[in-house]
């Protein structure tokens, strides 16, 4: 992985994966950096050197080894196969997410998918990647057969507008003021309120997150009959996604028993007893942080608490994971 092209390189996710590649070992010896028409000619820095933002065009790509998209899925759709004709792409939209002939990978869970790859590998849901890292080990060791989620989702991974978003709204609710959230990324004011709509509702009523994190999660865990309910919320955090999730197996297990699989599960930072993760304790970290593990209302049931950095795991640092993958 020395010669690498980032699509997308002015947003969240791409200055997040500059920073994650920037700290790592990776000996990158041609970088390249695109983003639209309206950011081409900004400056990036990367390891003491500016680099200028080119406009995103697939010839661009010629000669690199992978390319990193992190661009809507429109985008993604009309791009991705025109640079796979030189080089991999690992896409983060859910263009490619859940079509058959193209993998969707989370490094701890499901590396053997990448073999079938047509130069074209798809980076889940910021969602979906915890909740698989967390219940991937407690599947192969006591048979996954039910999932009830809750997720409490932090307002960049709507991106950049929505951050500010929340910082413009916080200023008027602390001095007590009703902010105006006309026009706002995500809809209804998030400031001092919690929002149950990520995504257009379909026919079901369930939201495009929720059915992400449904189709994805069977996809990735290779479980195509696997019943997930999910309940997917924007919250007022600025980093940072959570989920409460409960777990029904095919026979019964222990706390301490889970709490020992989790230990050992490789991506996994367990917390036990009355420590716990927040959003907070996760930013800038790699890892599923997994605590409050507990028995649920039957002996078959678990449930926990998950929290991830949605910019670096639920993102970035799993993108570059899987171009190390790809290399090993």
């Amino acid at each position: 992985m020395k010669r690498i092209g980032i699509a997308g390189a002015t947003g969240l996710v791409g200055e997040t994966l500059l920073r994650v590649l920037e700290s790592g070992p990776h000996k990158i010896e041609d970088l390249r950096l695109f983003a639209s028409a309206r950011s081409a000619g900004a400056k990036m820095e990367f390891r003491d050197r500016e680099y200028e933002v080119r406009e995103v065009n697939p010839d661009g790509f010629h000669g690199l080894d992978v390319a990193f998209f992190c661009l809507e899925a429109d985008l993604a759709k009309k791009l991705v196969p025109l640079v796979a004709d030189h080089c991999v792409v690992i896409d983060k939209s859910s263009e490619f997410r859940l079509r058959s002939d193209v993998p969707l990978v989370v490094p701890e869970v499901n590396p053997g998918a990448l073999k079938s790859h047509m130069n074209i590998v798809a980076n889940p849901n910021c969602t979906t990647i915890p909740l698989v890292v967390a219940v991937n080990p407690l599947h192969r060791e006591f048979g996954l057969r039910e999932i009830w989620l809750a997720s409490y989702q932090s307002v960049s991974g709507a991106g950049r507008a929505a951050v500010e978003q929340l910082q413009y709204e916080a200023e008027f609710v602390t001095l007590r003021q009703k902010p105006d959230s006309k026009g706002s990324p995500l809809g209804p004011q998030i400031a001092d309120n919690v929002i149950p709509h990520i995504a257009d509702f379909d026919s079901h009523g369930h939201t495009g997150e929720e059915a992400k994190t449904i189709r994805e999660s069977t996809k990735i865990l290779g479980l195509p009959e696997l019943k997930v309910n999910s309940t997917c919320v924007r919250v007022p955090v600025s980093v940072g996604h959570a989920l409460a999730v409960t777990c029904r197996f095919s026979r019964p297990v222990k706390v301490k028993d889970a709490a020992h699989v989790l230990k050992r599960a490789p991506g996994i930072v367990l917390r036990t007893g009355k420590e716990y993760a927040t959003p907070v304790d996760c930013r800038g970290n790699d890892s599923v942080f997994v605590s409050r593990v507990r028995q649920g209302a039957g002996t078959d049931e678990l449930s926990m608490w998950v929290v991830a950095d949605n910019l670096r795991k639920g993102a970035a640092t799993n993108a570059v994971q899987i171009a190390e993958l790809l290399e090993s």
